[in-house]
């Protein structure tokens, strides 16, 4: 919509240049009536063209800095488009609606884990500055919570067998340190909880997008 602005706006400019150098051509376009003119009626004709073009060029000059100003819009209209892109794309990963990549850490657990256990590891990694976490291919987002169901854990609709991992993009020195501290969630799991909980750092994680409708049934923006 913006580029269709900006070429009406050029296409005005150029026809009213056009405009204003058709009639400077038409009040010089009479040789023959002009040799018949008296000197005084001459020096009026030669005072109103001196007019004439003083006028001319400075309409010229308002419609190039016009037409300056719209190219000035036109690329500051598509920064502020570029920027509102961006916003919605950040907005979007982080809502858990876009699938995301980066560096984190990695929790291989296999074991007796409960709905209560795998809440508190995910609200650990939250608490650590985690940005991104999954539950297998499941994205975790506000709404997520694990429940058990009737034969396994269960994380928005979708099962989770005994063997899972959670992957969690964030800073993997700041994950790690959260998670294997002394008295720390991992130690106190493994006291109490028969589950083995491995800790991987890595640089290429890949946390999917949530296939769970995020929107509001009841909540409305304000406006």
């Amino acid at each position: 919509m913006s580029a269709r602005v900006a070429q009406l706006s050029l296409f005005m400019v150029t026809l009213l240049i056009g405009v204003l150098l058709v009639g400077q051509l038409r009040s010089q376009a009479r040789p023959l009536e002009i040799t018949s003119l008296p000197a005084q009626d001459l020096s009026e004709l030669i005072d109103t063209l001196g007019a004439r073009n003083r006028e001319l060029r400075t309409g010229l000059a308002d419609l190039h800095e016009t037409l300056r100003e719209y190219r000035v819009a036109g690329s500051q209209g598509q920064s502020a488009l570029e920027v509102s892109r961006e916003d919605l794309r950040r907005i979007t990963a982080f809502a858990g609606l876009a699938a995301v990549e980066g560096q984190g850490l990695v929790l291989d657990v296999s074991g007796s884990l409960d709905a209560i256990a795998l809440n508190d590891l995910v609200n650990e990694l939250r608490n650590a500055g985690a940005e991104a976490i999954a539950v297998d291919d499941v994205r975790v987002t506000n709404r997520s919570v694990a429940v058990q169901g009737p034969r396994s854990l269960v994380v928005d609709g979708v099962e989770i067998g005994e063997e899972f991992t959670i992957s969690a993009i964030g800073s993997p020195e700041g994950l790690l340190s959260a998670m294997e501290r002394p008295g720390g969630i991992i130690a106190q799991l493994e006291q109490f909880i028969d589950a083995t909980i491995v800790a991987t750092q890595s640089n290429e994680i890949v946390v999917p997008a949530t296939t769970v409708d995020l929107a509001p049934a009841v909540a409305e923006a304000v406006r």
